[in-house]
């Protein structure tokens, strides 16, 4: 006769369910911390690289500036494709021999004073000097006139799509106080919050540790 022996299996404990049942939220709330401050920190360079860029042009009078490069914000479409309306644009004083047919430059208008940025299709030489004529890439003819030497303010080295739009808008009061003062703001309060919640625990740690040296005299003695 075969005896069958039956045998009991342990149910997990109490401490192991919840510990198995807080794993996925602990490691859901270290990717979202580590998210949190990858964010944080990218925030925190952008609000700094614009609150450069705004006070360096207001004491200079000028453009901003980075490592030599003068930045604009594009305003048209006439050298679509190459960048469009909202690009921003790094331009590089250089010499006016360096120039040569294919280069982008920046120049000042002959009578109004603007600025255009067009490509140079070729370079003239007189008794004048240097002359380069240019046009827009989304245009068909030359612009009217050869753009003089001393008219040249560099040539366009690269360019950013979309951020001339957010360089424009951090001008403006709406702007600085949307891009610099409310997100400044937001992380005041995150960090504020951070501390409470870190001065907390804290506080709970050291009452648990306390309640456990108790325990721990009671039972020695």
């Amino acid at each position: 006769m075969v005896k069958w022996e039956t045998v009991e299996m342990e149910s997990p404990s109490v401490a192991e369910s919840a510990v198995t049942a807080k794993a996925p939220h602990a490691g859901f709330r270290r990717f979202a911390g580590i998210v949190g401050n990858v964010l944080f920190a990218i925030i925190m360079v952008i609000m700094a690289l614009l609150v450069y860029f705004l006070v360096q042009s207001r004491l200079s009078g000028g453009p901003p500036a980075v490592a030599g490069h003068q930045m604009y914000i594009v305003l048209s479409g006439s050298m679509k494709p190459t960048f469009d309306t909202g690009s921003l644009i790094f331009v590089r004083p250089v010499s006016a021999d360096a120039i040569v047919p294919g280069d982008i430059i920046t120049f000042r208008s002959e009578n109004t004073n603007s600025l255009t940025t067009h490509r140079v299709v070729d370079v003239l030489q007189n008794s004048d000097g240097i002359s380069f004529v240019t046009r827009g890439d989304a245009n068909n003819t030359d612009d009217p006139n050869p753009v003089s030497a001393d008219k040249v303010v560099g040539r366009m080295v690269f360019c950013l799509p979309y951020i001339g739009y957010l360089m424009s808008f951090a001008q403006t009061k709406a702007g600085l106080i949307a891009l610099v003062f409310i997100p400044a703001a937001v992380i005041i309060i995150f960090e504020m919050r951070n501390l409470l919640q870190y001065a907390s625990e804290e506080e709970k740690k050291k009452a648990a540790e306390k309640t456990d040296n108790e325990v721990a005299a009671g039972d020695s003695q």
